[in-house]
């Protein structure tokens, strides 16, 4: 059972609730009401209790050691942006990004498990899609110095420079969708072709031959448990 009380958990679960609220807005007005004012509970709930808090693993053989927590505050701070306008929103984001600027496991040779999720921060586009001008350059540029460090150890044949550990093929999605979004933001396409290898890889470019998604290719190898 997650126990999530502080920044971490509580940041993500007003980010996915203002997203709700922003969506139901127009059919459920009410629904919708509900969900903007329990946002706004969770991510002031964060800002009082900063800091990760682990999982309490049972039985199991592992536990998840998340170590950063200012990315999902960022991101809700932007996503509540969104929904109310209040500019102290932005404001938080803002500084919350600069706490963050790349993701710690980009450029990294190794990683515990789940230490960095959810991989990749999704809080820098939306604060590009929702700043000022000189905020929306300062984003892209978060972006591309976290692109240089993986790219930077992409020294091998299939272009690849994740730090290969259990769930790898997550950093692998995260770093292509980063590039994705660098490029869509930026206009700037020196990332593209890692960008592809990280999607090859993850549908057969590897050294097994194996597509990672179970039942693409309908008729290819895929993995299978």
């Amino acid at each position: 059972i997650a126990i999530r009380r502080r920044a971490m958990g509580t940041s993500q679960v007003a980010a996915a609730m203002a997203l709700g609220a922003q969506l139901l807005r127009a059919r459920d007005p009410a629904f919708a009401d509900t969900l903007a004012r329990k946002a706004r509970a969770a991510y002031a709930l964060g800002e009082e209790f900063p800091g990760v808090c682990q999982t309490a693993p049972g039985r199991a053989p592992y536990f998840y050691e998340e170590d950063n927590w200012v990315d999902d505050m960022e991101l809700g701070a932007s996503q509540l942006f969104a929904l109310t306008r209040d500019a102290r929103y932005l404001r938080d984001a803002v500084r919350y990004a600069e706490r963050e600027p790349v993701t710690p496991w980009m450029g990294a040779d190794t990683a515990r498990h789940y230490q960095w999720y959810p991989w990749f921060n999704n809080g820098h586009h939306e604060v590009w899609r929702h700043g000022a001008p000189d905020e929306q350059q300062r984003m892209i540029a978060f972006y591309r110095q976290g692109l240089d460090a993986v790219v930077a150890r992409a020294t091998n044949g299939f272009r690849i420079g994740i730090p290969f550990i259990w769930c790898s093929n997550n950093l692998m999605a995260s770093f292509a969708t980063q590039a994705m979004l660098y490029r869509r933001m930026s206009g700037d396409n020196r990332y593209r072709a890692y960008e592809q290898a990280a999607i090859d890889w993850l549908f057969g470019t590897n050294p097994w031959g194996i597509s990672m998604v179970v039942g693409i290719p309908e008729r290819g190898t895929y993995a299978r448990s």
